[in-house]
């Protein structure tokens, strides 16, 4: 268990690296971006439901970096909760870059995924899996961050953060600029592995 919600990992990246990370994407791989209006109707209805009932929940879209979805070519939702036909994530063209030296480095992490969040966006109030922690690599940010007991900013620095979304949490944009985001999963058994990790990647 996490003493805190929030911890500052004491590894670095280089935010310039990440940032033409994201500009590759945003400029090369927009058949790969998810998001609601393109891809909301392969979506469980319990999940579609749920998102509709609230505009703000529609805005965010991003790109999966490692993909569940058989047709790896088909943009994937950053959640497990797509209708199309689903096998184990793995890979997609998408890991490149920094991206190669991140996994290279913590090869105990999945679900890899680019999340925007345009202004006024949101993810409403959940907890993620009992057995997993999120780590969050912020690409571009301005304000609150994520809201578990409190709101926190996680600043756009080169900085890794470690988020215990077991707890209750939602995220809101309340800034005039996107919040672009690098997010992957880890088994809490690999904890000890993760906070090891030091320098620069």
């Amino acid at each position: 268990m996490l003493n805190n919600i929030v911890t500052q990992l004491n590894f670095k990246l280089n935010i310039d690296e990440l940032r033409q990370y994201y500009t590759k994407l945003d400029t090369d791989y927009q058949h790969l971006d998810w998001s609601w209006e393109k891809c909301g109707n392969d979506i469980v209805k319990q999940w579609r439901d749920a998102a509709y009932k609230d505009p703000a929940n529609l805005l965010t879209h991003g790109w999966a970096i490692q993909s569940n979805l058989k047709d790896i070519t088909l943009p994937c939702p950053p959640w497990n909760i797509s209708t199309h036909e689903t096998v184990e994530y793995r890979n997609t063209e998408l890991a490149f870059g920094i991206i190669g030296r991140l996994q290279d480095k913590i090869p105990f992490g999945y679900r890899w995924s680019v999340s925007v969040q345009p202004s006024g966006g949101k993810v409403s109030v959940h907890t993620d899996a009992n057995d997993e922690y999120t780590v969050w690599l912020p690409i571009h940010t301005s304000g609150s961050a994520i809201t578990f007991d409190k709101e926190y900013e996680l600043v756009a620095d080169g900085s890794a953060y470690l988020l215990d979304t077991t707890q209750p949490h939602h995220t809101f944009n309340s800034s005039n600029e996107d919040r672009v985001t690098i997010i992957f999963r880890l088994k809490q058994d690999n904890l000890k592995e993760l906070l090891s990790l030091e320098g620069t990647i």
